[in-house]
């Protein structure tokens, strides 16, 4: 797996290193959400992390800009992406805000 430079991770996820160790692993999380890019230039996606221990995703392993408990703490997580890129930018295209706040090293 491939991780966000500024990760997103919700409240209740108290040891985020643990669950990276999990996913990169290939460890069924059941009860964990990822954020992560689309293919689509302008969004993100919610997946439970239990489908990534699918073969395409150890071939193609996605870049993963979230972590979260539950589906709902996942969307929060998104809405938070969607306003600081509106705030920041003026646009909604969060996966190019992503990309623009990873190259901006005094982003704050």
């Amino acid at each position: 797996m491939r991780y966000y430079k500024y990760l997103y991770v919700s409240d209740s996820i108290k040891d985020p290193d643990k669950i990276k160790l999990s996913l990169k692993l290939h460890k069924g999380l059941l009860g964990i959400y990822v954020v992560m890019l689309s293919s689509d230039p302008d969004q993100v996606e919610i997946m439970n992390a239990a489908f990534l221990k699918m073969p395409y995703y150890r071939k193609h392993p996605p870049v993963i800009v979230g972590i979260a408990r539950t589906f709902d703490e996942a969307a929060g997580l998104v809405t938070d992406m969607v306003k600081e890129s509106m705030f920041r930018t003026g646009q909604a295209s969060v996966k190019k805000f992503l990309k623009l706040k990873a190259k901006t090293e005094n982003f704050s």
